[in-house]
């Protein structure tokens, strides 16, 4: 029989414009055009599209087969160039963001035309994206960097805003029908009066958009119930891609990790508590100095890797620092950035006290590190509680209300989970979790669905088998 001819799927890549979204998709183009060649009789090529911001760091990994495509923004007043990013973005600057970006619409459709993709691969935030390649006859498909849980968390209660109703996982839900209902409207309602599509709207546009289907970063084995449900919702299949983990040392190691891990080198195994919040989220000085002073109660060594908004556009006026007089007596404070992967996986971590952004729920899991929960807003919440649900958090932070804590519940729950006797049995449960979380990272028959469902939406590597 001869050998089946090749084709080349050419894939545009368009993710909101934070690195927490953006390393989602960096990753799915790697592992596209990793799985393409032998496998479908298909080579993928990926553009990924975002501003020269977002993509100088990234340039080391452009390869032939993944390409780096600036998109340049509309000049807006108070919105230089420089931040046309979530990185280090002050949080008043945000609808400024997503009005330039809305308005590059017609850049993007140019980009479209220049770039002649067979299928869109696009954010919820950017439900835009679709109409501009359904103009040119292209498909579009959303995937989405947030849990399944949360994504079905809210679409369930938009769908259910007239008349209110519990999330049907009591696990997830946060109180009942008003309480859920109550936080999905503080999701969908930021606006500031500026927005090009209102807040409310993107999500559902954006699913109603995709064309058959959805793809969602999560493992199957860890969120079948909730892929099911948000499947259900939204009337398409959808489709998992696994966790997509990247390991975060490598070029960007060097920079500041030699004098992390030795630091790490001198503690005991498991004696040690990551302290991270993300890369988007600036702490207030009150909470800074209720953490400090909670990390230093709880009388374990913790490494703290801190994040201040660009000073000169921090609507303060002034650079926030760490809080006066204080002196790590017990830990080592990292400011900007830090390999937080190689971290988690080094011996001396034994408990991770985080936001629960998406990622860093799936990173401690790979890592076999039982988590301290303090979400602070959007998504953090409900992924704090799958966390709980699944045994992956040994404990949480006290809260009156989201972002609101004291530094003796910090210390209470840091104390719990790294020497207290409830630590044995989690971290029994958070090795079980890196075993599934391992095997839905390795095993590349999602990729290669995925491949299958979006080459047959564009018409490309008929030869596959079904």
């Amino acid at each position: 029989m001869a050998q089946a001819e090749r084709e080349c799927m050419r894939v545009v890549m368009f993710p909101w414009l934070a690195h927490g979204h953006i390393n989602p998709y960096l990753e799915l183009a790697k592992r596209l055009v990793a799985t393409s060649p032998d496998d479908h009789h298909l080579d993928v090529v990926v553009h990924l599209v975002s501003t020269p911001a977002n993509l100088a760091p990234l340039a080391h990994h452009q390869t032939d087969r993944v390409r780096l495509v600036e998109l340049h923004l509309p000049a807006l007043p108070g919105l230089p160039p420089a931040l046309h990013t979530t990185k280090g973005l002050p949080a008043h600057l945000m609808p400024a963001l997503k009005r330039a970006c809305d308005l590059a619409a017609p850049r993007f459709g140019a980009l479209l035309d220049e770039l002649c993709p067979d299928i869109v691969v696009y954010d919820f935030l950017q439900p835009w994206a679709p109409l501009e390649a359904a103009a040119r006859g292209v498909p579009a498909v959303h995937f989405s960097t947030f849990s399944a849980a949360a994504k079905a968390f809210v679409v369930h209660c938009l769908k259910n805003e007239r008349t209110p109703s519990a999330f049907p996982f009591e696990a997830i839900s946060l109180g009942g029908a008003e309480e859920d209902a109550k936080y999905a409207a503080q999701l969908v309602s930021r606006d500031d009066g500026t927005a090009q599509i209102p807040e409310r709207d993107r999500l559902p546009l954006s699913l109603e958009r995709s064309s058959g289907f959805v793809a969602i970063k999560t493992c199957a084995d860890i969120e079948r119930k909730y892929v099911d449900y948000l499947s259900q919702l939204v009337g398409k299949e959808v489709v998992p891609t696994g966790p997509l983990l990247a390991d975060s040392g490598g070029s960007d190691g060097k920079r500041d990790g030699g004098r992390i891990m030795k630091w790490l080198d001198g503690k005991e195994p498991g004696s040690v508590v990551l302290v991270s919040f993300g890369s988007e989220y600036f702490m207030s000085d009150r909470q800074m100095a209720q953490m400090a002073r909670g990390l230093e109660l709880s009388r374990v060594p913790y490494l703290w890797v801190v994040r201040f908004p660009n000073a000169e556009d921090d609507a303060r006026g002034a650079a926030r620092s760490m809080p006066r007089g204080f002196k790590p007596a017990r830990g080592l404070v990292v400011e900007g950035w830090a390999p937080q992967w190689r971290i988690l996986s080094h011996q001396s971590c034994g408990a991770f006290l985080t936001h629960c952004g998406w990622s860093s729920v799936l990173e401690s899991m790979a890592a076999g590190v039982p988590m301290v929960a303090l979400p602070l807003h959007i998504d953090q919440p409900l992924n704090a509680n799958l966390a709980v649900e699944l045994g992956a958090a040994a404990t949480r932070v006290k809260q009156e209300r989201f972002g609101e804590f004291k530094a003796e519940d910090v210390a209470r729950a840091v104390r719990s989970a790294v020497n207290g006797r409830e630590r044995v049995a989690a971290r029994r449960r958070a090795r079980e979790l890196r075993e599934v979380v391992a095997r839905n990272n390795g095993d590349d028959r999602q990729i290669a669905t995925l491949l299958q469902k979006m080459a047959r939406l564009c018409g490309k590597g008929q030869a596959v088998p079904n």
